[in-house]
């Protein structure tokens, strides 16, 4: 599998972009392997921008360092899931340790795709997302982790760990992945998700030109959250 992509990272209105990404990809024996990742720091905590940066750099280096071995080694969907759950786990800790010197508190939420062969494993706590786009049809991989009154109650931080969903499925070739904070999403509607069908983008150029076209549109009707947003299609 081959795969196209494309990021939209967007401060909007806030005087600093507290939201962090990441996205990969490598060759193995067992074929290309892509990963990709979003982080919002949380803004009512402290340093919101270094918490998302510090997840996206440490499970960047996992997915290089451990992810990438095990599927070399044909690990599988066990060993993987394993290796998320314990690296999430890590990151609180130090996250935990960073804080607790500093006498404050933070954390950011975190969505996780890793695309190999024809499979893909997410890991995710918070209330950013991953949808899938297939044969037209679009479905939200992932739930939020937050209150009725959409208070976010779960996520990676100075706090008591709390288990990342973690999720595995099957990948077909033209299927797309839209990973994005809520400040891309909560003003979202039904006609920009179709603009993101796999289907009618084949190009990388189009990927950006429409999650830029979402990212305008949003703001347009008062969205004022830091907007962050990566899309892959499978090829």
């Amino acid at each position: 599998m081959n795969f196209i992509t494309e990021v939209y990272w967007e401060m909007g209105c806030r005087s600093k972009n507290q939201d962090s990404l990441s996205l990969q990809q490598v060759g193995t024996s067992c074929g290309r392997v892509f990963f990709a990742l979003v982080s919002d720091g949380i803004g009512g905590l402290c340093e919101g921008e270094n918490a998302s940066g510090f997840i996206s750099e440490h499970m960047t280096k996992v997915f290089y360092h451990q992810l990438t071995d095990l599927i070399r080694r044909r690990r599988g969907k066990k060993a993987i899931e394993s290796c998320l759950r314990r690296n999430c786990h890590e990151l609180c800790l130090k996250m935990s340790r960073y804080a607790e010197g500093k006498n404050m508190e933070m954390g950011a939420t975190m969505s996780l795709l890793l695309v190999w062969k024809n499979r893909y494993n997410i890991c995710h706590i918070g209330d950013s997302r991953i949808y899938r786009f297939r044969k037209g049809s679009i479905r939200q991989l992932t739930r939020d982790h937050t209150d009725p009154a959409g208070v976010l109650r779960k996520c990676l931080g100075s706090f008591p760990f709390q288990k990342p969903d973690v999720i595995a499925g099957k990948v077909r070739k033209n299927t797309g992945f839209l990973l994005c904070s809520d400040g891309f999403y909560r003003r979202m509607m039904e006609k920009e998700y179709v603009l993101l069908n796999p289907g009618e983008l084949s190009r990388e150029e189009q990927i950006q030109k429409r999650l830029r076209e979402i990212g305008i549109s949003v703001q347009e009707r008062g969205e004022k959250d830091n907007l962050s947003a990566v899309y892959v299609k499978v090829i």
